[in-house]
């Protein structure tokens, strides 16, 4: 699913776009969950929490306050890889943007010709530049359940502690929300998994070394390796250092 925040002061323009741009990307067969701003600043604190993070962002260049170019050049601090269109009254507004690294732009006296091939670049892009992304739902700081995404390589390994099942990624450990870990096995294992114990599969790209007893990971994480799986765990390392 992708997470997407309109930044506007009209609220009018807002429960218009909304629908719309939920539609264009339905038959792109595309998930979104649209969030709407009319306060950039409000935009800024949100995003600088991550939670959720935004895949693409619409803002308002023109906006009270702070407008949008400022809102911009804030968001593009915190993070360079959202997707950044640009809301505009006038074509003219449009000029000198480039530096916030913007891939389009959508005028609002032209919508309807517009935002449905803005859309369908926004998309294109993700799917082109993006990683595959896994997407969890994990208990927050809150104790209430969020939803991340993970691109697949950062995934070291799953274990099950006491029927939780628990993430561990580059991006830290999360404990995950309604999975069976029986699932998080079958599903992962075709991806490049192996499952080292009953409880226990780990991503091979991050495995360092094999022995008897376990394995060692790159970040020299130690975990134990069943004996029922022994040999298949060395025969698949084997194939990855020949």
């Amino acid at each position: 699913m992708l997470h997407i925040a309109f930044c506007d002061d009209d609220t009018r323009f807002l429960k218009y776009i909304v629908p719309k741009t939920e539609k264009i990307f339905k038959q792109l067969k595309t998930d979104v969950l649209i969030h709407s701003f009319t306060n950039g600043m409000e935009l800024v604190e949100q995003f600088r929490k991550y939670d959720p993070y935004y895949d693409v962002i619409f803002l308002d260049i023109e906006m009270p306050v702070i407008n949008g170019k400022d809102v911009a050049q804030q968001l593009r601090i915190l993070d360079k890889k959202f997707k950044l269109a640009f809301i505009t009254a006038y074509e003219s507004e449009a000029l000198n943007t480039f530096q916030y690294d913007v891939i389009g732009f959508l005028t609002k006296t032209r919508l309807d010709e517009e935002l449905s091939q803005l859309i369908e670049r926004i998309n294109r892009a993700i799917i082109e530049d993006n990683p595959q992304f896994q997407f969890f739902k994990v208990d927050s700081d809150r104790d209430e359940v969020m939803e991340i995404k993970v691109p697949l390589d950062d995934i070291v390994y799953f274990e099950s502690i006491n029927r939780k099942v628990y993430l561990h990624s580059q991006r830290g450990t999360f404990t995950l929300r309604h999975y069976q870990f029986s699932e998080i096995v079958n599903h992962y294992i075709p991806l490049g998994f192996i499952d080292i114990h009953r409880t226990c599969i780990v991503n091979m790209k991050y495995i360092f070394s094999v022995d008897d007893i376990e394995i060692r990971l790159d970040d020299n994480t130690r975990l134990p390796l069943s004996r029922r799986k022994k040999q298949q765990i060395f025969d698949k390392f084997s194939e990855i250092i020949r």
